[in-house]
């Protein structure tokens, strides 16, 4: 029996290229390999990884994961910033990546190796075949080019990456390429917030990691991406006299123009209202973040503070600056079970400010204290994007499914060792 290393770069690549391969040699061995340092940031990094291992999963193939050594392949590519796709920074980059596969496969044992990068309509058939070649000759072993693209083995890609509703990524990878491929865009790719926001990378990788865990478990998944305006805080904060006061954002809160310097013009109930700008401030008995409960039709640039800070902000001039950013955004939903089931339980994928929210061991031990009423379909979890933000995601599920959720554990509710139904 032949031993093959396949070098796998994304599971949209990999899905139709293991299936063909494997069909095409049926006494073969894979083993996987994600030897991928080149893709930044490290939340897309492990986004691509966890949708890699839910498709070897489904395959049943061996996947090993390469070290995420980032700092030596950028001094690898050091002067080729500017380089074009497919040009000599690709040629450098597919070198640095084929080499470690080459030698894993050697020492593994394997007779050959190969990359589901020959599958990607974005890279040059022809620069993948003379590196993944130039490499084998250095470890004695054979590299296998396969063109699948053609007849027809692209478009079947793209149909099955959407069947099985793999995270379709919409850059290359690395850094260079996400500044070429998406221009102003990419600034949203690489800014990063405390916890899992509505629409971030992190909020889509709780979703994964929970259908891999649920799917292993042999439980039906069902995943619904949705749209929605989303909102970045990127910046910005209140001062008093210099010193900081405690504060979160509430979303679509508006930019301030520059720096905002201002006295309480008027006072309703606990809320502030500056004279400058629309400024508000909410005073909060208990100081945490809010998941917003109704649709915001205003854009007023809202903190909420802790209102032991009252007396301090009424008697002084208040510095405050803000800028966020409205973008296009999107996020899903994840049913676990049978939509018809007497119970439904929804948990919010997403985290608010202060990083309240259900962790990814919960929801494990969760699934496992109720896996046979979910196996049985009397009980099915949703996992709710978009929640804290009006609840979203429950309205994208009860509108998809028609039919209504029964009730949701809310952020900061511990489910460990719970057994709920």
């Amino acid at each position: 029996m032949e031993r093959v290393l396949v070098h796998i770069c994304c599971a949209p690549d990999a899905l139709y290229f293991l299936k063909r391969f494997r069909e095409e040699n049926p006494d073969s061995e894979l083993i996987g390999f994600f030897y991928d340092p080149n893709i930044h940031p490290y939340e897309e990094y492990r986004l691509r990884y966890q949708e890699t291992e839910r498709t070897c999963n489904e395959l049943k193939i061996k996947l090993i994961e390469g070290e995420y050594d980032v700092e030596d392949w950028l001094r690898n590519v050091r002067g080729l910033e500017n380089e074009p796709e497919r040009g000599e920074r690709c040629s450098v980059c597919f070198d640095f990546r084929l080499e470690r596969s080459a030698r894993l496969a050697k020492e593994l044992g394997c007779d050959a190796f190969t990359t589901t990068l020959l599958m990607s309509p974005k890279k040059k058939f022809s620069q993948l075949k003379d590196s993944g070649e130039r490499v084998a000759s250095r470890y004695g072993v054979k590299f296998i080019a396969v063109d699948y693209r053609k007849g027809g083995g692209t478009q079947e890609m793209f149909r099955l990456t959407k069947e099985k509703e793999i995270y379709q990524q919409d850059y290359c990878g690395c850094i260079y390429g996400l500044f070429q491929q998406k221009e102003e865009d990419s600034l949203f790719d690489l800014v990063s917030t405390p916890g899992r926001r509505p629409g971030s990378k992190e909020e889509r990788l709780f979703i994964k990691e929970v259908r891999t865990f649920a799917e292993a478990l042999g439980l039906p998944t069902k995943e619904v991406e949705f749209p929605f305006l989303g909102w970045i805080p990127l910046e910005g904060g209140l001062w008093v006299k210099g010193k900081a006061i405690p504060s979160f954002v509430r979303p679509y809160s508006q930019s301030i123009r520059g720096r905002c310097r201002a006295g309480v013009d008027r006072v309703v109930g606990n809320t502030l209202y500056l004279n400058k700008q629309f400024v508000r401030i909410v005073l909060l008995d208990e100081f945490e973040d809010r998941p917003l409960t109704e649709p915001e039709m205003t854009t007023y640039p809202t903190f909420l503070v802790p209102g032991a800070y009252r007396e301090t902000l009424l008697e002084n001039r208040i510095d405050a600056r803000l800028r966020t950013e409205f973008v296009n955004s999107t996020s899903s939903v994840l049913l676990i079970g049978d939509p018809q089931a007497q119970e439904i339980l929804g948990i919010p994928a997403d985290t608010l400010q202060d990083r309240r929210g259900v962790s990814p061991k919960d929801v494990r031990i969760l699934i496992e204290k109720n896996l046979g009423c979910i196996e049985e379909g009397s009980v099915s979890l949703v996992l709710l994007g978009a929640h804290s933000l009006c609840g979203i995601g429950r309205k994208v599920f009860e509108e998809t499914f028609g039919v209504g959720i029964t009730r949701i554990i809310g952020y900061g509710k511990v489910l460990l060792n719970a057994k709920l139904f």
